[in-house]
């Protein structure tokens, strides 16, 4: 596949939010993350992070019903990786019993969830 033809990550990320979000059983939240910068009145500037976990959290997270089984799933674009800051917040997750995957497409994101729910 040549790099002109590769969807953006963004679309690669609404077409999983599209496919799994209508699964029954699976609640699907977007992980925003990063720093907002604040200016106050008396110009002191402050930095305060967002999103679920910080920098390095997955894009994407799923709870299972009905047990609440935790899922991550990174999203790429095709023949992209994982940068070392995601990929050390991704084994602590997992160190805690969630199940976060590296994901390029809808169906690298079924398979992960399919996976997830056998090992309940």
């Amino acid at each position: 596949m040549t790099r002109a033809a590769r969807p953006r990550e963004a679309e690669v990320q609404r077409a999983i939010e599209l496919a799994l979000g209508a699964e029954p059983d699976c609640l699907l939240m977007r992980n925003s993350v990063g720093v907002a910068r604040n200016v106050d009145d008396e110009g002191r500037e402050r930095f305060i992070a967002y999103g679920l976990g910080g920098p390095g959290s997955p894009d994407l997270i799923l709870i299972l019903a009905p047990g609440g089984r935790l899922v991550g799933l990174e999203v790429k674009r095709p023949g992209e990786d994982a940068t070392p800051e995601q990929r050390h917040v991704h084994a602590i997750w997992r160190r805690f019993g969630a199940v976060v995957a590296m994901v390029h497409d809808v169906e690298e994101a079924r398979a992960v969830l399919d996976e997830a729910r056998r090992c309940g």
